[in-house]
């Protein structure tokens, strides 16, 4: 079985080879070209496009992909979106004399009718750098705003000093710049070291003066508590002495009704008795009768004091003598008492 005959290798000739490369750098610059001559605008961003110092585009151009041509016109890019610029560290003087160092964070965009003019009417042609335009403004107005203040009234009033300087920075970046500010915040303020030991010796000074007052409010209390306690015993005690002074006079009243009472009974007894005897005489005769207890009184009634009646210390008899006996008289009986 014959064996199958292999094909020959394609050969190319010079002249081949030079037209094959040929076309390939054709290909090659070509696609080199357009890509020299696309460019694209990031959602971000707005451009402009230049062609030997001539902008040739009518209005900033939004995101999306653009031509040019090559080497001969330049875009000129520019962030249009919601951004943060921060300045910090900046030196301000009050009315005062005293310095204090703040931060400044302030919120901005681009509006598309202000693209042009930062790209092309600030600074170098193509290239607005926000920091070195904006800076100058947000410091010169923050200045305006605190030189107004006393430092000792910026922490009650930072809100307020912060919207004139929001009003006052936003104002002229509109008429400079076009630019929007949405929002400017005061990030931080740092006083100056003497400011701060001031402010600390006027805290020490008016806990001390707290500490002194507390300290006579609770003396001032403990005294009103001693004489309210002292009040209500002195208001015991005498309600305790009205009690007693009205017990002693019921009780006196009651011992002199008493006396009254037993007086008048005693009167209308002895009128009783008075009566009787006017009455009866006899009642008198019949009374000593029955108090009669056969022994004989020893005083009788005369004057003021009781006389004895019968000497109970007789004297001793005397001696005999020539006087003639006389018999000792018997000795009267007295009326029974």
């Amino acid at each position: 079985m014959p064996v199958p005959a292999l094909p020959r290798p394609l050969r190319l000739t010079a002249s081949a080879w030079t037209r094959t490369l040929a076309v390939a750098l054709v290909v090659l610059a070509a696609l080199l070209l357009l890509w020299l001559s696309l460019f694209v605008v990031e959602p971000t961003e707005m451009a402009g496009v230049r062609r030997f110092g001539t902008v040739t585009t009518a209005e900033p151009l939004g995101p999306g992909i653009y031509l040019k041509l090559p080497l001969v016109d330049r875009v000129d890019r520019l962030q249009v979106s919601l951004d943060i610029l921060r300045v910090a560290d900046l030196t301000m003087y009050t009315v005062d004399n005293q310095w204090v160092k703040i931060s400044v964070g302030m919120t901005y965009r681009i509006p598309a009718a202000a693209v042009f003019r930062l790209l092309y009417q600030v600074g170098r042609s193509g290239s607005f750098g926000i920091r070195e335009n904006v800076e100058p403004i947000i410091a010169d107005r923050a200045m305006r705003v605190f030189a107004r203040r006393n430092t000792i009234k910026i922490s009650e009033e930072r809100e307020v000093i912060a919207n004139e300087i929001r009003q006052a920075v936003t104002t002229r970046l509109a008429e400079l710049f076009g630019l929007d500010v949405v929002d400017l915040q005061i990030a931080k303020i740092e006083y100056s070291p003497t400011f701060v030991a001031s402010v600390e010796a006027a805290v020490k000074a008016k806990n001390d003066a707290v500490a002194a007052e507390n300290t006579v409010n609770r003396i001032r209390f403990e005294a009103e508590q001693l004489r309210v306690r002292a009040q209500g015993e002195a208001d015991a005690a005498a309600i305790q002495a009205e009690g007693h002074k009205r017990a002693a006079i019921l009780r006196a009243q009651g011992e002199a009704e008493v006396v009254r009472l037993l007086g008048e009974a005693q009167a209308a007894s002895l009128r009783a008795r008075g009566e009787a005897v006017t009455v009866h005489p006899q009642v008198v005769e019949l009374t000593k009768a029955d108090r009669w207890n056969g022994v004989m009184p020893l005083t009788v009634l005369g004057g003021r004091e009781a006389l004895p009646l019968v000497n109970l210390n007789p004297p001793l008899p005397l001696a005999k003598s020539a006087t003639p006996d006389v018999a000792p008289a018997e000795p009267a009986k007295s009326a029974p008492r």
